[in-house]
C-alpha cells in the first residue's frame, strides 16, 4: 500500500513540473504580451505631437521652398533664368520671393538675397507691383546657359558652343560705346560681358551674362 501512495506522489510531482517547461503553451502565450509593450514603449510619438504648433510647421516649410527655389539645375536662356521670365510682373515675383519690398536702392537690390548669393540680380521696368522684368544678369559660374557657357567662360570658347549664332555688336553704355559678343534670337538676346574696353579676344573671360529685350542701349545698373 505504502509503494502504491509513493508511485501515486512521483506521477503528480512530475505532472506539476511538466506545466512550467519552458516552450509550454503558458508561457509562449506570455511572450507576445512582453513584446508588444516594448514595441508600444518604443513607437514614435502621436502626429498630433508634430502638429502642435501649425506655425511653425508652415514657417519651416517655407523655408524648405525658399532655399530650394533658386535651384542650380535653372538654366539661362532668352527668356529668363529658370522660372524667372521675362515680363513676369514684380507683384508675382514678389509672391514667390524672389524679390523683397521696394527701396531706394538699386533695383538689383530688390533681388532676394539667396538669388544674389548665386550670383543673379533682377532688373524692372516701372514701379510697384506692376512692374515687370526686363533683364536677369548672372555674375557667377552657379548656372549656365541652354549651351553650357558659364561666367568665367572665354571668348574662344563661346565660339566653340555657339558657331555662327555668337556674334560681336557694340553697345551704347554711360561710359560710351563698348563691345559684347551675344546670342540675338528674335526681340531678345543673350549678352556676354567682357571687362568694360575688352576688344573680345579669344582669351578675354566672361564677367556677366544677361538675358534681356534686345537694345543698342545697355547703360547698366547703378
Amino acid at each position: 500500500m505504502k509503494g502504491r501512495t509513493a508511485l501515486v506522489a512521483v506521477t503528480v510531482a512530475v505532472l506539476l513540473m511538466g506545466c512550467s517547461v519552458p516552450g509550454s503553451h503558458t508561457s509562449a502565450s506570455s511572450q507576445p504580451a512582453t513584446s508588444a509593450s516594448q514595441s508600444t514603449a518604443s513607437a514614435p510619438a502621436s502626429p498630433a505631437s508634430a502638429i502642435a504648433n501649425p506655425s511653425a510647421t508652415v514657417a519651416s516649410s517655407a523655408t524648405t521652398k525658399a532655399t530650394t527655389s533658386a535651384s542650380t539645375a535653372w538654366t539661362l536662356s532668352i527668356n529668363g533664368l529658370g522660372p524667372l521670365k521675362l515680363g513676369t510682373t514684380y507683384g508675382t515675383l514678389r509672391q514667390q520671393g524672389y524679390v523683397t519690398a521696394e527701396t531706394g536702392d538699386c533695383p538689383g537690390s530688390w533681388t532676394s538675397q539667396a538669388l544674389q548669393d548665386k550670383g543673379v540680380s533682377l532688373y524692372p521696368s516701372g514701379q510697384g507691383d506692376s512692374a515687370v522684368l526686363i533683364e536677369v544678369s548672372v555674375t557667377k559660374a552657379t548656372y549656365a546657359t541652354v549651351s553650357g557657357a558659364k561666367v568665367g567662360y572665354t571668348m574662344s570658347q563661346l565660339k566653340q558652343l555657339y558657331g555662327t549664332q555668337l556674334t560681336t555688336e557694340t553697345k551704347n553704355g554711360n561710359g560710351g560705346p563698348f563691345k559684347v559678343a551675344n546670342v540675338h534670337i528674335g526681340a531678345r538676346e543673350i549678352v556676354f560681358y567682357f571687362p568694360y574696353g575688352s576688344t573680345i579676344a579669344d582669351t578675354d573671360i566672361v564677367q556677366a551674362m544677361i538675358a534681356r529685350n534686345w537694345s543698342a542701349d545697355m547703360m547698366g545698373e547703378c
